[in-house]
């Protein structure tokens, strides 16, 4: 039998082109602007406060779209070109169970697009 099945995949795993279906699936979602983001998002929490941090040099306010929707806040960057990077797409935050979801504030400011959010103040129990 000349086409040993174990054979061809041993081979088809040897000679495996250095690009995977992996990459390719990435490339696709990178032309994509509304799936990749370029830009970093960082969660920090206070006693009161759940805030997103969200660092965008060089782009102007106009450009920064801010929602919520359902348990998710999301972040619209349109695409520009920033000295030598691309900065733009989305990026989704869920929000934990304890943060209430109105009265939400966005501040942009030095390239740093902050958005606050309220806790839930925790009920106190009264022990009899």
């Amino acid at each position: 039998m000349g086409n040993d099945p174990m054979k061809l995949i041993n081979e088809f795993f040897q000679s495996r082109p250095k690009r995977t279906l992996l990459d390719s699936i990435d490339d696709a979602f990178r032309k994509n602007s509304t799936f990749t983001a370029s830009f970093l998002v960082d969660v920090k929490e206070t006693s009161e406060h759940f805030k997103i941090l969200a660092e965008l040099p060089g782009v102007p306010k106009e450009d920064i779209n801010v929602e919520i929707q359902g348990d998710d806040v999301i972040i619209h960057v349109k695409e520009q070109q920033h000295q030598n990077r691309r900065i733009g797409g989305v990026k989704s935050v869920s929000l934990p169970h304890y943060v209430l979801r109105k009265n939400m504030k966005a501040m942009y400011k030095h390239g740093l697009l902050e958005i606050q959010l309220d806790k839930k103040k925790p009920k106190k129990i009264e022990i009899e």
